[in-house]
Formats: structure tokens, sequence, C-alpha cells
């Protein structure tokens, strides 16, 4: 039987998506419909769950003649833990994952590093994706257009062939130290691996 995810545990899937969509985009204002086609689910399979978290004073609404607009509550004092586990759950991690699912057979590790994986990071900033195997850039270049307009967000990947990785291990490229001594959010491979290959601690995984 298939494991059920924690977060499944914890909200229903509509309401992970809405958490998902709004919390991790913490500037912008969803206007009901707009929410809806971004999920791909009716608007009036949103209306209980947009309710049910503005009465809890997670999300925050106002008022534009008709239209009613929603945003995450800035003032919620659980904000960025819920963005914590958003991101390492029905946000980012999986997002990308769907997005790098095709080329897996190729792709030995790959994660989320920099200010994102720090839960560090401002509305602006890019998501910093390393990718260590057999796929171009020009191949994946697609896969990550359409991640980018569903995170809202640059994605900005690093990609080495297990030679080139190798070699920059063996020459202690700075870079590349700090990206594997720093945190990550595993989003394909064995962070046990990666840390046995490279002698760094795995960091933390999805």
């Amino acid at each position: 039987m298939r494991k059920k995810r924690a977060l499944d545990s914890l909200f229903p899937r509509t309401r992970q998506a809405v958490l998902a969509a709004t919390l991790l985009q913490p500037d912008r204002w969803w206007y009901l419909s707009d929410l809806a086609k971004h999920l791909g689910v009716p608007p009036s399979s949103l209306q209980r769950e947009l309710a049910a978290l503005v009465s809890a004073d997670i999300l925050r609404q106002r008022r534009d003649g008709n239209r009613v607009y929603f945003q995450a509550n800035p003032d919620c004092p659980f904000l960025p833990e819920l963005q914590g586990l958003l991101v390492k759950t029905a946000g980012m991690v999986d997002v990308l994952r769907e997005a790098l699912t095709p080329f897996a057979q190729r792709i030995h590790w790959a994660f989320i590093y920099g200010s994102v994986a720090r839960a560090e990071e401002l509305a602006t900033s890019d998501v910093d994706l390393m990718i260590i195997g057999k796929v171009g850039l020009a191949e994946l270049a697609p896969a990550l257009r359409r991640t980018e307009k569903r995170l809202g967000r640059a994605v900005n990947p690093t990609l080495y062939t297990c030679e080139e990785f190798a070699t920059k291990l063996r020459a202690r490229d700075h870079f590349l130290a700090s990206v594997l001594d720093g945190a990550k959010l595993f989003i394909l491979g064995d962070p046990h691996e990666l840390a046995a290959a490279t002698g760094q601690s795995p960091g933390t995984d999805a």
C-alpha cells in the first residue's frame, strides 16, 4: 500500500494547494477565478477553504468592487513555519520533482540549495537548483519554464555531468563545496548517497 504523505494527514489536498499558492507568493493578491485557474480546479471548490483560512487569520481578504482578493496574512504568527512546511511538501519540491521526473533515469541527484533551502528567501528570490547527471539544459528548459510559471519564481539551474562534478570535487571548488555544505531540499536521488560520495553532510532533505 502506498504510504500517505505526512501533509495529507494535516490538510486536505485542496487546502494544501491553496496554502502553497498563497503562502509561497506572499506578496500576491489572488482573485478567486485566477487562483482556481492556477490550481486547475473550479472556483466553487475553493470558496469554503478560503473562508476557513481567512477566519483563521492565515489569509486576509480585500474587496475591489464586486471582486474579492486573497493574500497571505503577514500578521499570522506562524506564517514562517507554514511557509517552511509548504516549501518542503506541497510547494516547490513537488512541483520541481514533477518537472524532472521524465528525466529521472538520467539524473543522479537534483536538489534545491541557497536561500529557499534555508527558508530565508524573499518573494523575489530565485530557486537555486543543482542537477548532477546526464541531462542537458536545452532539453530541461521547457520543463523549467513551465515550473517557473507555476511557482511564480525564476528557477536558476546549475548542471554538472558526473565527470564534471567529480573533477570539481577533487579540485575543492569553493562554490560546489559551499553548496554541498549548506541546506538542501532533495528532489531526486538519495541524500545519504550524495553525502557518502562527497564526504559532506546530507543536509536537509524533502
